[in-house]
């Protein structure tokens, strides 16, 4: 028998759902900024390990500061130095009558129209690029170090082996060390994988309509904190569960026989 107590409670979540257009529409929002996060974060983390590991005393020092730097401040400070800076720029630059950055004033968008409600998804616009960027320069340095100890791993005898058969260094890396340090780094790299769809919850600050924002606003209009923080959990539990057992697939799939 369902006491007065639990039946409020389950009204309390019913009426959080009705705001399940907001709820998607934040959803997508954060996939989005995830995704671009991850693939700027692989790219860049790549080059970074790249350069650490071979790129000289010169370039080596300089991947490992950007490293450094990044990993040793907070997120949100990050955050709002490349988020502030256009505007600081363009005060100094208004103060000497130089043309200015354009900020912000423009969206694209896209309005999904589901069971008589719209989803409104704002891909693109100023804040949601500083969010991308920001995420993804903060992800390189992470991933940069698994990469550079995936190298490491391989070892420098199969390097100078296929430098003795008539590869250039760069042709070893990218044929002999690369192919079976991607498959290697699988298991450490999903760690930044799984945490990155959480780190996202920061762009809240600079007005991105992310998940996060949508849970505030939903509880604006309901003062139902305790419930939708708990749904909200519920969908980034569910998201990164997805996503660590889709990595313990591909890495079942493409781990190194015996290793």
């Amino acid at each position: 028998m369902i006491n007065q107590g639990s039946q409020g409670l389950i009204l309390d979540f019913l009426n959080v759902l009705e705001y399940w257009d907001h709820i998607l529409a934040g959803f997508l929002s954060t996939m989005w900024l995830y995704i671009w996060a991850l693939v700027l974060g692989f790219i860049l983390g790549l080059f970074l390990a790249l350069l650490r590991q071979y790129g000289g005393r010169i370039l080596s020092r300089i991947s490992s500061a950007y490293i450094e730097v990044i990993r040793g401040t907070p997120l949100l400070v990050q955050l709002f130095l490349i988020y502030f800076a256009p505007y600081s720029i363009n005060a100094l630059l208004k103060a000497e009558n130089i043309p200015t950055i354009p900020i912000g004033g423009w969206n694209f968008y896209v309005i999904l129209r589901l069971w008589d409600k719209n989803v409104v998804f704002i891909f693109l616009n100023h804040q949601v690029l500083i969010g991308i960027l920001v995420l993804g320069l903060n992800s390189a340095a992470y991933q940069a170090e698994y990469f550079r100890g995936s190298l490491m791993s391989v070892g420098s005898g199969q390097l100078l082996a296929a430098q003795s058969l008539g590869f250039s260094k760069i042709g070893g890396i990218r044929h002999i060390v690369l192919p079976q340090a991607l498959r290697r780094v699988i298991p450490a790299w999903s760690n930044e994988a799984v945490y990155l769809p959480k780190y996202t919850v920061v762009v809240f600050y600079i007005g991105v309509v992310e998940l996060f924002a949508q849970a505030h606003y939903i509880v604006t209009e309901t003062f139902l904190s305790l419930p939708t923080y708990l749904i909200i959990a519920v969908v980034f539990l569910i998201t990164i569960t997805i996503i660590s057992k889709g990595l313990d697939v591909l890495y079942s799939r493409k781990r190194i026989p015996g290793l």
